[in-house]
C-alpha cells in the first residue's frame, strides 16, 4: 500500500475524529472511531488519544517513517446528528461497504446533510412550549410563553452565527427569559405562571448532554476530559443561574 494511502486513512481518521469532538462526543468513542478507521492499514503501530481540546492519531510500521497528526479542537457544540452520521461512516467503512475515498468525501461534505438555522430555531421553540405544558401549563399561558421561546431561538442563533462561548451565551438568554416574564408579569392584569414560564425556557440552555458524557467518560476511565467536561457543565448551569438572577433584579422581583 502506498505512502499516500496512509495519509488519506489518517486524514481520513482526524476528521472523523474532529468531527465527533466538536459534536461534543465522549472522547473514549472518539478514540474508537479513530483507532478503527487505522486498524484498516494492518499496520503495527496504531495509537489515538483524545481530550476535550485535542486529538493526536499516529500510524508507524518498521518500514515507513510514523505518521502523526495533533488536530487543536476550540469550538465545541452538541450535535448528536454529526456523531449518528461519523458513527454511520465509520461503521460501514470497516465493514467494506464503502472505500476510504468515499468515506473521507462524505466527512468532508457532513455539514450539507445538517438541518439548516430556520428547522433548528424552529424545533427550539417548539420544544420550549411543549416543556411547558408537559409541566403543566396552561393553554393560556402557552400563548405568552411565545415570544420568550422567540427571543431564545433568535438570541441562540446569533449567538453561535458569531461564536460567543456557551456560557456567555446561555447566560444572555436566561437574562433575556427572566426579564420578559417579570416583564409579562407585571403589566398584564392577570396572573400568569412565572416560574413555569423560566424553567420551561432555560431547558434547551441546560448542559444535560455535556454532563452526561463527562460522567461517561470518567466511567470508562478518562478523567481529565471527563472532569473537564463537567467542570465546563457546572460552569454554564451558574452562568445561566447568573442570568436569572440579574434578569429578576432587574425586573423588580429578585
Amino acid at each position: 500500500m502506498p505512502e499516500m494511502d496512509y495519509e488519506l486513512y489518517m486524514d481520513t481518521a482526524v476528521l472523523a475524529g474532529k468531527i465527533m469532538l466538536e459534536s461534543n462526543a465522549e472522547t473514549y468513542r472518539v478514540e474508537e472511531t479513530v483507532t478503527r478507521i487505522l486498524q484498516k492499514t494492518d499496520l503495527e503501530m496504531i495509537d489515538a488519544i483524545a481530550i476535550t481540546t485535542g486529538l493526536i492519531a499516529t500510524l508507524d510500521n518498521s518500514n515507513m517513517d510514523a505518521i502523526t497528526v495533533v488536530k487543536r479542537i476550540s469550538n465545541r457544540t452538541t450535535n448528536l446528528n454529526k456523531i449518528t452520521r461519523v458513527n454511520d461512516v465509520s461503521r460501514k467503512f470497516t465493514e467494506g461497504a464503502i472505500t476510504i475515498q468515499e468515506a473521507y468525501s462524505f466527512l468532508q461534505n457532513i455539514d450539507d446533510i445538517q438541518y439548516n438555522s430556520f428547522r433548528k430555531n424552529l424545533a427550539t421553540f417548539i420544544f420550549v412550549q411543549m416543556i411547558f405544558l408537559m409541566y403543566g401549563g396552561t393553554f393560556f399561558d402557552f400563548v405568552f410563553l411565545m415570544p420568550v421561546s422567540a427571543s431564545i431561538a433568535c438570541i441562540t442563533h446569533y449567538g453561535r452565527r458569531w461564536m460567543v462561548r456557551p456560557f456567555i451565551l446561555d447566560m444572555v438568554a436566561s437574562f433575556s427569559i427572566a426579564v420578559l416574564t417579570t416583564f409579562m408579569q407585571r403589566v398584564l392584569p392577570f396572573n400568569i405562571q412565572f416560574d413555569l414560564l423560566i424553567i420551561a425556557g432555560i431547558m434547551p440552555l441546560l448542559p444535560g448532554t455535556a454532563m452526561t458524557n463527562g460522567v461517561r467518560d470518567i466511567f470508562k476511565g478518562d478523567y481529565m476530559s471527563g472532569g473537564a467536561k463537567v467542570l465546563e457543565a457546572f460552569v454554564i448551569a451558574i452562568f445561566i443561574a447568573l442570568g436569572i438572577g440579574a434578569g429578576l433584579v432587574v425586573g423588580g422581583i429578585g
